[in-house]
């Protein structure tokens, strides 16, 4: 029995960039393989069924090149892992391969769990997925293969003359540890690249899924932390490396420092069995410490994440992000002492944000002179505390409205709160980033450090779509 996931878009969402920067961020910038496709092509493997997955995206496929690979493999149905942000992106490509398929379409996601009725209002998607797919997604494809009765799947929602139906939610208590690793055999490892990579072959791996704490912005879920053990995350990255020959592997997770002790026996198996790979996580600047940096940079760190957001310190309370700014700039310092790349991530036009404090912010990214920053528009996204927030003042589910097909209400999230229009948070955001990246003390630092043509090419096309 065959099963097809198609990965279209890429999971960067489209409201947080400039049209020009979000372009190129996809197009050359960054390009990662979609993990939560990976691991459910691992589990529907385990259980049977033949799995193939087409990066569109990364292989710069066409929407008919995409259908016409996806007739040729015949599967019983075509599953998408589908962002609440990106879903309009998505929806023309479900659209036209399932015209020239004919073939159903189940679509999952967290996106699920938050809008299935609007998503369901698509007559070209015939089933979603709405909490974990482990064990839900196999008897759902063996329902439809065999014809059968949606209703008896629990955890999933479809049409029936013509309504929407949702089953019973399913509690699923499988770990990632439950599970196989990633079916990175059925990705085009060999194209996946970011404007940062200094090796390739790269992935992406997650140590850990959720976050336990409760910025007010974020949305990720804070009851759903679950860690996996050392030893777990090891040979995962030992099989990256030898079995894909994987060179450099960056970590999704929230905050990979949140557990010391279990970053320690990460670092201490990877010495331990003498294994050699670049590493790079994303985490919070009050989570690092120097000396578990020093064991990180021993064991392969290579670059490190740091959510900075704001220069402003009653702009950081707002967000129930109240982190001293000194912290900061000694998370910057030490990492830079001990020899690790740093990237910055900020965000402007946050709630009650002004111009000044954007000034503070871009004052802060410049003394800190990180090798790399990420500048974000601010978008209230579901389910983030500031969203429901918003939904409860004004009465009005923007994201629900845009998943029913309203593309343009989201122009009116941008800077919501802030002192900023969306057109003004644009010009902001381009400022930034040129006030950065523009400097000529920064453009020969990095100039000196490129070790590769394409990084060069990748660092040079990034740099002409912030004109």
């Amino acid at each position: 029995m065959r099963f097809l996931f198609i990965i279209s878009k890429q999971e960067v969402p489209r409201p947080m960039y400039t049209e020009k920067v979000w372009r190129q961020y996809t197009r050359s910038a960054q390009v990662l393989p979609n993990m939560p496709s990976a691991y459910l092509a691992a589990w529907l493997e385990k259980e049977g069924f033949e799995v193939r997955i087409i990066d569109a995206f990364a292989e710069r496929l066409s929407v008919e090149e995409t259908a016409r690979r996806a007739k040729e493999f015949n599967p019983v149905a075509v599953g998408y892992n589908l962002i609440t942000e990106n879903f309009l992106d998505t929806l023309p490509w479900i659209k036209e391969i399932k015209k020239f398929t004919g073939i159903p379409v189940i679509v999952g996601g967290l996106h699920m769990s938050l809008y299935p009725r609007e998503t369901m209002t698509h007559p070209e998607i015939d089933y979603g997925v709405t909490g974990e797919g482990w064990r839900t997604l196999p008897e759902m494809i063996r329902v439809v293969a065999a014809g059968g009765d949606p209703s008896t799947v629990r955890g999933i929602c479809y049409r029936a003359e013509g309504e929407f139906r949702a089953t019973e939610p399913r509690p699923d208590t499988l770990t990632l540890e439950d599970v196989p690793f990633p079916a990175r055999h059925l990705l085009p490892n060999d194209r996946y690249t970011t404007v940062m990579s200094r090796e390739w072959p790269i992935t992406v791996m997650v140590s850990a899924l959720g976050c336990p704490f409760r910025c007010a912005y974020c949305d990720v879920p804070a009851d759903r932390y679950q860690a996996r053990s050392a030893d777990h995350v090891v040979a995962e990255m030992e099989e990256c490396v030898k079995r894909f020959g994987i060179r450099e592997i960056w970590f999704q997770d929230e905050s990979f420092t949140i557990d010391g002790k279990r970053v320690g026996e990460i670092c201490e198996t990877l010495l331990s069995r003498g294994l050699k790979v670049a590493w790079s996580i994303r985490t919070r600047p009050d989570l690092v410490d120097r000396e578990t940096l020093k064991l990180m940079k021993r064991a392969g760190l290579m670059k490190v994440h740091l959510g900075v957001e704001s220069g402003s310190p009653e702009v950081l309370k707002r967000l129930n992000r109240p982190t001293d700014l000194e912290v900061v700039r000694r998370a910057v310092r030490w990492s830079r002492e001990e020899g690790v790349t740093t990237l910055g991530f900020y965000m402007i036009g946050l709630p009650g944000e002004t111009a000044e404090d954007v000034r503070r912010t871009i004052k802060l990214a410049l003394e800190l002179d990180c090798d790399y920053i990420q500048v974000n528009k601010f978008v209230p996204c579901p389910p983030s505390p500031i969203y429901r927030e918003l939904v409860e003042e004004s009465g009005i589910d923007y994201w629900a409205e845009y998943t029913r097909g309203d593309a343009s209400i989201i122009e009116k999230l941008a800077g919501k709160g802030s002192s900023f229009s969306p057109a003004e948070l644009d010009e902001w955001q381009g400022k930034f980033f040129r006030a950065y990246y523009y400097r000529p003390s920064y453009v020969w630092n990095r100039l000196k450090r490129v070790s590769s043509f394409r990084e060069f090419k990748n660092l040079a096309l990034s740099a002409a779509s912030l004109r």
